[in-house]
């Protein structure tokens, strides 16, 4: 390696369902890559957050929360965390410090045992400890089944700890030229970044049940060039599992489903500086969770890239 050469690699974020990894991811890169909700299993897919500073760069893959698989989409999302494991440079093991321990906690620990790739233990939620002899606990949970290169506590909300993970993680990755251009923040689709904040929307402003039971299936997407500017047309179902969930996600005279594209509109004209126009509607599939060809079509575009040689 030549004199003065950064650090480039790949880190993956590994949690429990909503313990901020994606809060995190977007902290870290500053601006919002992954989609962010109180509601558990909110991340589907292997989200890409591409993360250059001085020391070098990082690309993140915040990995959907780990749990065990009850449908064939959940199968899919375990796949997807375990073959990033064997592939990434380091990861971050992410835990609530705020929560007590649980049984989740043990299937994560049982699948990091399995796990050779350096990683850094990472307590979440750091604002809302008041007991530091519980936090001390927490972290004993995991260092007594596992070594760590570090523990760093963080709160992402208040950027507390940020720096440190930082210092961490950069220390933890190779040697080398960066892996993807410096000026990328994600590889994901604009496809999919609509997709994403349209289940945002959605999610905020329903229930418990429906974070497992819907998805955003993009029916048709198109930009057109005006006087006024780029106009995103998007023509997009909201699919549920039951008539139940139908009626919650269109509301008492299609209140809801309005207020949900009114929301997402806005996002989607923010984050990506277009004029948009959305056609929601909500869509009834039974067991579509079970179904591999429609998982296909919800599958993410990202910009196709290959770890260099030795990053694999």
């Amino acid at each position: 390696m030549r004199a003065g050469m950064g650090r480039a690699g790949t880190v993956a974020l590994l949690g429990r369902p909503n313990v901020g990894k994606s809060t995190l991811v977007n902290a870290l890169i500053g601006e919002k890559v992954a989609i962010v909700s109180q509601r558990p299993q909110t991340t589907r897919h292997r989200i890409t957050a591409v993360w250059t500073v001085a020391e070098g760069q990082a690309v993140l893959f915040d990995l959907p929360g780990v749990h065990k698989p009850l449908h064939r989409m959940n199968v899919q999302m375990m796949h997807v965390v375990r073959d990033t494991l064997a592939e990434v440079d380091v990861v971050l093991q992410l835990f609530d410090a705020a929560v007590a321990t649980g049984g989740g906690e043990d299937y994560l620990a049982a699948l990091m045992q399995e796990v050779t790739t350096p990683a850094i233990l990472v307590p979440t939620k750091l604002d809302l400890v008041d007991d530091p002899d519980m936090l001390a606990r927490r972290i004993a949970f995991f260092t007594s089944r596992r070594s760590y290169a570090q523990v760093v506590p963080v709160s992402a909300l208040r950027r507390r700890g940020l720096e440190k993970l930082r210092a961490a993680i950069f220390a933890q990755l190779p040697e080398g030229e960066p892996l993807l251009d410096p000026s990328l923040t994600t590889t994901q689709s604009e496809r999919f970044f609509v997709a994403e904040l349209i289940r945002e929307a959605a999610l905020a402003r329903v229930g418990q049940e429906l974070p497992y039971a819907m998805a955003v299936h993009l029916r048709h997407f198109e930009e057109e060039e005006g006087g006024g500017g780029t106009l995103l047309r998007v023509f997009a179902d909201l699919v549920v599992e039951r008539d139940g969930q139908k009626s919650i996600l269109i509301g008492a005279g299609g209140k809801m489903i309005k207020a949900i594209g009114v929301a997402a509109r806005r996002r989607i004209e923010t984050l990506l500086g277009v004029r948009a126009w959305l056609d929601l509607r909500v869509k009834v599939r039974p067991g579509w969770r079970e179904q591999g060809h429609f998982l296909a079509e919800l599958e993410p575009l990202e910009v196709a890239w290959a770890p260099p040689e030795g990053k694999r």
